[in-house]
This record gives C-alpha cells, sequence and structure tokens, in this order.
C-alpha cells in the first residue's frame, strides 16, 4: 500500500511539473516573440528613411549598410523588399537586387495587400515560397511624397529566440524542488502507512488468537483517531474473549452439575440403591435439574436468535396489566419464601402495547427473577404509569447494589459479576443481555441506576398501543402487596 500511495504522488507530481513546464515554456516563447517584433519594428522605423528615395541606392550611405549589418549581428534580421513603379510594376534598384522580391513569392499575399494599403504587420511563419523556415516577420509600408511606393519586411528566424536557456532554468529549478517534494512525500507517507501497516499485523495476531495487540498513537489527525479506535476495539475483544472464556467455564459447570445430579438420580434407582418411597422426590429434584438445563440451553438460543435477527416478534396489543401479573405470578413464590415484600403497582387504566406477549412478560420476569436474586432483605417491586403517551415501568429492590465501576457493562453479553449468587440459580451472564435486545426489538428503551448497599432501579418505556378506563372504584392505581 505504502509503495502504491508514494507511486501515484510522484505520477502526480511529475505530471503536474511537466505541465507546468510545457505552460511555461509556450507562455516564455510568447513573451519573447512579442519582445522580437518589437524590436523589428524599432529595425524598420530605423531603415525607412534610408528608403523613401529609392531611385539612388541607399547602400551608398555608410550609415545604411552599418544598420544593416548590426541588426545582422545582433538579430540575424533578414530583408525583403517589394518596390513598385508604375503600373505596380516590381521596380529593380542597383544594389538592392538581392533583397527584391516579386509578390507572388510570398506565401502570404494578404498580408503584403494589407502593408501596401499602409498598415503594418507582424506575421509568424514562412514568408517566402522557396523557403519554408518559420520566421518573424514585421511588413511596414514605404512611402515617397505621401504615396505607397513598396513595402519592407524585416525577418528574424524563430528559432533564434532564447526560450531554451529559459527551458533549461526551468529544469534547474523544476528538478531540485521535485526531489526534495518526493523526499517528503516519502517521510510523510511512509509516516500516514506505518500505523495502518501495523493494524494490519496487528489484525493478523489477533486473528491467531493473540488479543495482546496496541498500535501507538501519533499524533491527532484522522489516521491516529483510527488508532486509537482500533486500540478500543482491541481492549473490547479482549474483553470478549475473557467473557467467552467465562461462559464456557461457567456454562460447561452448569451444564455439567445437572447432569451429574440427574443421571445419579436415575442410576440410584436402576440399582435399587433408592427405596421406592423416595423415588418420587428424587425424580421431582432430577427434573428441576432438567428445568434448570433447560433454561440456560433457552438463554443461549435467545442470544443467538436476537443477535442475527432471526427471533421471531408476534406484533398484537396486549394489556399491560396481564403481562405484569403472568410475570409476577412466577416469581411470587421465590419472593415470599425470601421474607420479601413484593409490590405491584398498575395504571389506573387499562394499557394497551403493541407488542408480543411473551416477550413482554419475559422482559417482566428477567427483572424480577434479578431483583430477587440479589435482594436479602427489604422489598422489589414494580410501578407503572402513563406518562405522555408513553408507559413508564420501573423494577426496584432494595439489595446489594451495583458498584459504578460495574454498572456500565451489565448490558455485555456473558457478563456477570463476582457477588455472590444463589446455588441454585444459573449464571449464564446472558438475561440482562437478552432483556435489553428485546426491549429495543419491541421499539422500547431501558436504563438503570443504582448504589451500591442501597439497590437498583430499572427503567422501562415503551410506547403505547391505546388506554381504557379501568374498572376500579376508587380510580386509584391498583396495588398487590406479598410479605
Amino acid at each position: 500500500m505504502f509503495q502504491r500511495i508514494l507511486v501515484v504522488y510522484i505520477a502526480v507530481m511529475v505530471g503536474a511539473f511537466a505541465i507546468l513546464s510545457v505552460v511555461v515554456h509556450i507562455e516564455v516563447r510568447h513573451f519573447l516573440a512579442e519582445q522580437r517584433l518589437a524590436v523589428l519594428q524599432h529595425e524598420a522605423n530605423a531603415l525607412l528613411p534610408y528608403l523613401d528615395h529609392y531611385g539612388s541606392s541607399p547602400y551608398h550611405n555608410g550609415h545604411f549598410t552599418r544598420l544593416l549589418t548590426r541588426f545582422k549581428q545582433q538579430d540575424d534580421a533578414s530583408i525583403n523588399l517589394l518596390l513598385l513603379g508604375k503600373g505596380n510594376e516590381l521596380r529593380k534598384v542597383h544594389k538592392l537586387a538581392q533583397e527584391l522580391t516579386h509578390q507572388q513569392d510570398l506565401v502570404n499575399g494578404q498580408a503584403v495587400n494589407r502593408v501596401l494599403n499602409g498598415q503594418r504587420v507582424e506575421l509568424i511563419g514562412p514568408f517566402i515560397q522557396f523557403n519554408r523556415e518559420s520566421m518573424l516577420t514585421v511588413g511596414v509600408p514605404i512611402r515617397t511624397d505621401g504615396l505607397i511606393t513598396g513595402a519592407l519586411f524585416l525577418h528574424t528566424p524563430v528559432q533564434n529566440l532564447e526560450s531554451g536557456q529559459v527551458t533549461q532554468i526551468l529544469l534547474l529549478i523544476a528538478i531540485p524542488v521535485l526531489v526534495l517534494s518526493i523526499a517528503v512525500l516519502y517521510v510523510f507517507t511512509r509516516r500516514f502507512s506505518n500505523p495502518l501497516m501495523e493494524m494490519s499485523k496487528a489484525v493478523r495476531a489477533i486473528g491467531r488468537g493473540d488479543f495482546n495487540q496496541k498500535i501507538v498513537v501519533r499524533g491527532q489527525d484522522e489516521v491516529a483517531y483510527l488508532a486509537e479506535t482500533f486500540n478500543q476495539m482491541v481492549v473490547q475483544l479482549r474483553a470478549l474473549e475473557d467473557m467467552r472464556k467465562d461462559l464456557i467455564a461457567n456454562v460447561s459447570h452448569e451444564i455439567r452439575n445437572p447432569l451429574t445430579s440427574v443421571r445419579g438420580f436415575v442410576q440410584g434407582i436402576l440399582d435399587g440403591v433408592i427405596p421406592p418411597s423416595k423415588e418420587r422426590q428424587y425424580l421431582e429434584a432430577a427434573n428441576r435439574e432438567l428445568a434448570r438445563l433447560g433454561h440456560i440451553l433457552s438463554s443461549m438460543l435467545d442470544l443467538a436468535a436476537l443477535e442475527t435477527g432471526k427471533i421471531s416478534v408476534d406484533a398484537r396489543p396486549v394489556l399491560w396489566s396481564q403481562v405484569v401479573s403472568q410475570a409476577a405470578n412466577s416469581v411470587r413464590v421465590r419472593a415470599e419464601e425470601k421474607g420479601l415484600q413484593f409490590i405491584i403497582d398498575v395504571p389506573a387504566v387499562s394499557v394497551w402495547l403493541l407488542g408480543d406477549f411473551s416477550r413482554l412478560t419475559q422482559i417482566v420476569f428477567n427483572l424480577l427473577d434479578n431483583a430477587i436474586r440479589h435482594t436479602s432483605t427489604g422489598q422489589v417491586g414494580l410501578s407503572s404509569e402513563v406518562s405522555e403517551y408513553r408507559l413508564v415501568v420501573r423494577v426496584y429492590d432494595t439489595g446489594e447494589g451495583i458498584s459504578e465501576s460495574v454498572l456500565p457493562h451489565i448490558w455485555e453479553r456473558f457478563f456477570t459479576t463476582s457477588n455472590r449468587r444463589e446455588a441454585e440459580q444459573s449464571r449464564t451472564g446472558l438475561g440482562l443481555t437478552i432483556t435489553k435486545h428485546l426491549v429495543e426489538r419491541l421499539h422500547g428503551s431501558i436504563q438503570v441506576a443504582s448504589k451500591e448497599g442501597e439497590g437498583t432501579v430499572f427503567t422501562l418505556i415503551f410506547p403505547i398501543f391505546s388506554t381504557a378506563e379501568a374498572d376500579i372504584d376508587d380510580g386509584s392505581s391498583l396495588r398487590l402487596d406479598s410479605i
């Protein structure tokens, strides 16, 4: 990747320098051509006074001869004359014969006519048919007593323009700048690509199961932000891997224990070790162990279905009081066995939600079951109220609470705290994860507030489908207390 980026950058820079050099070269040649044409105009003006009376040769004038020689040496300038006599015929002047030319010999006859009409012209290109060299040409009319009697054309070859020196200067400047730019690009490209290469190596290491990877964050640009995000992802993956290992250990323990118990009970009955009078007692114990095992497996299957989006939700109007009643009846006995005050409040109106009865019941059951499990004395309860077309549900307890350091992690898969748990309960660490997924799937939200040693409150919010007045004489909320 680094090589490809560097090659692309170099190619772009070389291309840009090449285009810039061509443009500058063209502009410089155009500028030099304009300057040379201006010089030719000046030289033509210097020669015209000696051609106004061509009856006698201007070569008899030493100053005229010196001008021609100087112009030839300085600018490689040459002249052509078109001198007209009577009937627009070509006039020949002694010692000017080599400079005289016929109009039909000229390449651009239209330009010649413009000069003979009194205009000055500037041309770039071949001038005479038998000489195809590109020339810079200036044409001026020759006047005698106010009449146009001919045309003076002064030339210099285009190839004599000093653009080659300018090109050399451009190259002398461009090449060091290009080399320096490539060096700077190499350094910055390497700095940009090194974290990406480190990430690539780290990803391969993570793929092999090594989660002890960390990218050094340099700077505060987008690559540094990506590196920091990658490090956070590695930390989360490492934590998830630790949770997965803990889950395997816990689930293996939880599955092995009931299977061992069930096998022992059945083997005892088959071997006749357990007397017939106690067989029912042991079979009931085996049934409880199997139910516990089923709960563990069901939780794992539910989580897998939730994460893959394959869980089924039967959306239909559901009466909230029925959901609370069924979930409360499932855990009431456990609360009474622990001597807890069990309080259920429902609204004074019949609240209907659009959802799945079994999934809503599962949510309430999970939260009440979790509250009872973590409460030794005091109370566990559920309150419901309607607020702004929403149902607000609070499941609360006066149990052990959750520490601030642990609270952000309770929704994570496989997460279990080190707090004491009742021996007969499974510890998969999936209950709250499943609950949160179900709440969100039913278009609700869930939040938690807790203080260690004082208790925990889970707050659920669901959109209401409809409400109807309940058949309650005093208009107060329904309340069921158990002690």
